[in-house]
């Protein structure tokens, strides 16, 4: 039930935003994830932006430290962290199961796109 409503709130939220948005508007900014890793907040350590799009037609759960977020089929979202952070499936998908690394964050990664469905 829980997942339900929060796919349910995640698309209203896309819904009114999308109709609030000019018809040009980039849709992948509406979905942006800033996240902080405790340990680069204390040390100032430099955040490496990555974007992790869903090519998929359904939503696709990823756990970033610990934290789970949901990307909606056809939709992109932005993560910020240091160097070695994991981000790990937290649903099924095409070629990885739930708990899996799909890639840790790195120097090289910065600015790039992972796909996945």
């Amino acid at each position: 039930m829980l997942r339900i409503n929060r796919v349910f709130a995640s698309s209203l939220v896309f819904l009114v935003a999308g109709a609030m948005a000019p018809a040009g508007a980039n849709a992948s900014g509406i979905s942006k994830l800033l996240h902080m890793h405790p340990k680069a907040a204390q040390t100032g350590e430099a955040r490496i932006v990555v974007t992790v799009y869903n090519r998929g037609a359904l939503f696709q759960d990823v756990k970033v430290d610990g934290k789970v977020y949901t990307v909606l089929p056809h939709q992109a979202l932005e993560i910020k962290a240091p160097n070695g952070t994991p981000v790990y499936a937290n649903s099924t998908g095409a070629g990885y199961n739930k708990g899996d690394l799909l890639f840790s964050i790195n120097p090289s990664m910065k600015g790039a796109t992972v796909s996945f469905n």
